[in-house]
């Protein structure tokens, strides 16, 4: 079904809002936002691609923009495309580069500048119903931040369920554009106007070249694909985990019938399941 505006988590859609040059503005905008940052970011400079981790498969979701402005500050904007079970310890790890970078080799001085991550996840990261969470180094008994130059903020888009409203937050609204983007047929008017006017501009798919359509495709497919062989996945392992529950319950002299009932497995298959365990 033809759309008005590109899906912001795909690879494509989210370089094309927060890319180098055109979104620049979007980018700053997004930032403050998200980051609860008191005064407006002056400007940006987007680091080269030879400053980041070498190995190309270290760049898997990650860097889809790094960036820093005039104060030196370090900001890393992505998009985690795929379900990754491990994106705490990926995240944490991902934050160790430009750490690593503002240390000259052989120095004893170390004054580290601020560093902000924000990752943006269109899957469940886990049970905890919070979409917005602002992570930093904090004293567990106090409660009080340790260090305040090292902050990550994740966004999980499915759990967000806030209708737009003029009382959404700067933060809130950019959330809900990134979810909604995609189903949205014209510009809502709570946030039209500047950085979200440019926002929307930039994702009407109609603005985009022939190549540039391509290459969104093929973002889209490879989504759908993707989607489709986790849906399988997890299908086969809930699949898999019935089967041994009902290995477990035949083994221990359960009636077919009320392993049926409990297991939602049909008696046929029971059978057949207990006729393998005695073969």
């Amino acid at each position: 079904m033809a759309t008005r505006y590109i899906d912001p988590t795909t690879d494509f859609g989210f370089k094309r809002l927060f890319g180098p040059e055109q979104s620049r503005g979007v980018l700053k905008g997004f930032l403050k936002a998200l980051l609860e940052l008191p005064a407006p970011i002056a400007d940006l400079r987007f680091i080269p691609t030879e400053q980041l981790p070498p190995n190309a498969d270290d760049r898997i979701g990650v860097y889809d923009g790094s960036c820093t402005d005039v104060e030196g500050r370090r900001f890393i904007v992505e998009m985690q495309c795929n379900h990754q079970a491990n994106f705490k310890e990926r995240a944490l790890y991902y934050l160790t580069f430009p750490i690593v970078q503002q240390v000259e080799k052989g120095s004893i001085l170390i004054n580290l500048l601020p560093i902000y991550s924000i990752s943006t996840l269109p899957f469940h990261l886990d049970s905890d119903p919070t979409y917005l969470h602002r992570v930093q180094l904090c004293d567990v008994a106090t409660g009080s931040v340790f260090y305040d130059k090292l902050t990550l903020v994740i966004i999980e888009l499915p759990k967000f369920t806030t209708a737009l409203s003029a009382d959404l937050s700067p933060a809130d609204q950019w959330v809900y554009l990134l979810q909604q983007l995609p189903m949205l047929e014209t510009i809502p008017p709570e946030p039209a106007d500047e950085p979200f006017a440019l926002a929307f501009e930039l994702a009407t798919e109609a603005t985009l070249s022939p190549a540039q359509r391509r290459i969104y495709q093929v973002n889209l497919k490879r989504g759908g694909d993707d989607a489709s062989i986790l849906a399988t996945t997890r299908q086969e392992e809930c699949e898999e985990a019935q089967l041994d529950m009902a290995r477990r319950m035949l083994a221990a002299g359960l009636p077919i019938v009320t392993i049926a009932t409990l297991t939602n497995l049909s008696e046929a298959a029971l059978h057949r399941l207990a006729n393998d365990q005695r073969a």
